[in-house]
């Protein structure tokens, strides 16, 4: 580019321009006069405010392509709803590794060394969860794998022993379950919870309150609570435990 191009850069820089405000009528009412640069400077900061506008404040949805406020709701709750999925099966595969070592040290056990782990009806060392009356036993045939204790709604529930909660969640079937993996190797499970009041991995004393009671999940038909006892991947009675005596 030959020198006279640049040169009239130059002067387009530093040259004044005027800005008039002038009625219909022609009368005269005032101006500004600036260089050429100053000009550029304010249109830079007339642009700067609006971009910061634009950027910072709700009227960048109303720029076309923008994501909207509806979509960043939903994007947040969908990130909500993704996070407590991975709670979960976080949850569910401590309690299937809990399981695959429980299992595990039961097999290296020898044959009748578990028999000892269970109490005897007289020990009295498992406390009962609730007080109520027993409506439905366990009946193998049945599938029915626990007892049925029918109490009040929202009565506290308590761990039946020493143990570490391994298991709480809702379920569509038995409403919020928790259970418990006792030191002696035998788990407990305590369904149709109206509300949890423990997490995984929390260490219970015998008597400690971890739920409140309800008949949550569509296999309850009342407010009772639901107790299975399991030992090596086998069920045990629980009122043989609790030595339930009505």
């Amino acid at each position: 580019m030959s020198w006279h191009f640049w040169r009239g850069v130059w002067q387009s820089i530093v040259r004044r321009y005027r800005l008039l405000w002038m009625e219909e009528s022609g009368t005269f009412r005032w101006e500004v006069r600036l260089p050429g640069w100053g000009w550029g400077l304010i249109l830079l900061v007339i642009g700067g405010i609006m971009w910061v506008f634009f950027a910072y404040t709700p009227l960048r949805h109303t720029i076309p392509g923008y994501p909207t406020q509806r979509f960043y709701k939903a994007y947040r709750e969908l990130l909500e709803r993704t996070q407590q999925v991975e709670r979960r099966v976080q949850q569910h595969l401590l309690l299937i590794e809990d399981l695959r070592k429980l299992q595990a040290s039961m097999r290296s056990e020898p044959s009748g060394g578990s028999l000892p782990l269970v109490p005897t009806l007289q020990s009295g060392q498992y406390v009962l969860p609730v007080e109520g009356q027993v409506v439905r036993r366990m009946q193998a045939s049945q599938a029915h794998w626990g007892v049925d204790i029918a109490c009040e709604a929202g009565v506290p529930v308590l761990a039946m022993a020493e143990g570490t909660i391994i298991f709480a969640e809702y379920s569509y079937q038995t409403g919020y379950v928790i259970a418990l993996q006792h030191p002696n190797g035998l788990v407990s499970f305590y369904k149709h919870n109206s509300r949890l009041l423990r997490e995984v991995g929390e260490k219970v004393q015998a008597g400690d309150v971890i739920a409140l009671a309800g008949g949550l999940g569509v296999y309850s038909t009342g407010p009772h609570l639901h107790i299975e006892t399991w030992l090596g991947g086998l069920p045990v009675d629980p009122l043989k435990l609790l030595a339930y005596e009505r």
